[in-house]
């Protein structure tokens, strides 16, 4: 089976540190109580690629800037060091960051951090930060044996100006430097959306690529490389080469992508942002669906169909607000897999041969 490039897992008892090292390491991340991994996301209907980052700890150093930074807050700060615990106190400051946030966060820190639960199966520490006795920050960060991962930073909207949300991601740098971990996993960016640039201020970070399973120097990322780039370049290539022969097609984003996150059954759900619709006009519930993976480079014809009943995974409301001439808005499930093939020239080959046959038997 191809694995989903959005997939989620439901560890029991407790993660093992080991697991959460092999975990990350294929930039998988905490959620709650599970664990998950994602590769495109969709913000205000514009679809990005969500690209994993670790930081090497050996031979790290902080560059002079962030020296400048931990120097200020030390002085100005207390911080301390603990066993991850939720309270009233934080509870209630991340109320106020959450009031101040322009994004979606969980209603609260429990559910964030526990989805409601009372155990937390991972081995958290938490970073407090304290003006006097007046707490002003935290973030809580996962260890396993090798590595840590930051799960999640909250800070007083007052003190905005002093960097508090870096400077506790810096304090869990230095407390895992201390350990003698390797690696640090902030979690991903996301190119062409600023917003987690952040997290490319603490080095220079490594970045996990599909096609090789590996991780490689960020710095070596080109754009032409971001994962749903190639998709759309692809994809575009492959429509005008179907357009020359005047096959019908249509490309179109797609919303559902990470319906396996979120189904309550298991199935073969599409995952792909982006599809090419061919033969749009053919037969209700059967649909013929061009894709670029780019895991292997290749393209995938695919016959899938609708999976009925989709509100129980989606708000309604959220599906109706794409547009159907850019967007597929029905959930769809992969029945099988046509045709895989290295170029466009060999997909558009075999739909012209099988157009052919199928008007030859009409």
């Amino acid at each position: 089976m191809i694995p989903m490039f959005a997939d989620k897992h439901y560890p029991s008892e407790n993660l093992a540190p080991e697991a959460l090292d092999a975990y990350l390491a294929k930039g998988w991340y905490r959620m709650g109580q599970t664990i998950f991994t994602t590769h495109f996301l969709c913000f205000q209907q514009h679809f990005y690629s969500a690209i994993w980052v670790r930081l090497d700890l050996e031979e790290y150093n902080f560059r002079k800037s962030i020296r400048k930074i931990m120097r200020r807050n030390n002085r100005e700060f207390r911080h301390v060091f603990r066993s991850g615990k939720i309270d009233r106190e934080k509870e209630r400051l991340y109320q106020r960051y959450r009031r101040s946030f322009s994004g979606m966060l969980a209603p609260s820190l429990k559910d964030s951090l526990l989805d409601g639960e009372e155990k937390n199966i991972y081995h958290s520490i938490e970073v407090s930060i304290y003006d006097g006795d007046r707490l002003i920050a935290f973030s809580f960060f996962d260890l396993g044996k090798n590595s840590s991962a930051s799960i999640l930073g909250v800070y007083d909207p007052e003190y905005d100006r002093y960097s508090l949300g870096f400077y506790t991601m810096l304090l869990e740098l230095q407390y895992c430097m201390d350990l003698g971990l390797k690696y640090y996993y902030p979690g991903y960016v996301v190119p062409g959306y600023p917003r987690f640039d952040y997290k490319l201020r603490i080095g220079e970070v490594d970045y996990y690529d599909l096609y090789s399973n590996t991780w490689l120097p960020f710095t070596e990322l080109q754009p032409e490389d971001i994962p749903i780039t190639r998709m759309e370049q692809e994809l575009s290539n492959l429509k005008r080469m179907l357009n020359k022969y005047n096959i019908p097609s249509q490309l179109k984003y797609y919303p559902l992508f990470e319906s396996n996150l979120f189904g309550f059954w298991q199935a073969p759900y599409f995952d792909y942002p982006i599809l090419l619709h061919c033969f749009p006009q053919k037969v209700a519930n059967r649909f013929i669906m061009g894709v670029y993976d780019v895991r292997n480079q290749c393209f995938h014809l695919l016959q899938c169909s609708l999976l009925e009943d989709f509100q129980f995974f989606f708000n309604e409301s959220y599906i109706q607000s794409f547009d159907p001439r850019r967007f597929f808005t029905e959930l769809l499930v992969i029945n099988r897999y046509i045709k895989t093939a290295d170029s466009a020239k060999e997909i558009v080959e075999f739909i012209l041969e099988n157009v052919r046959v199928r008007n030859a038997e009409d």
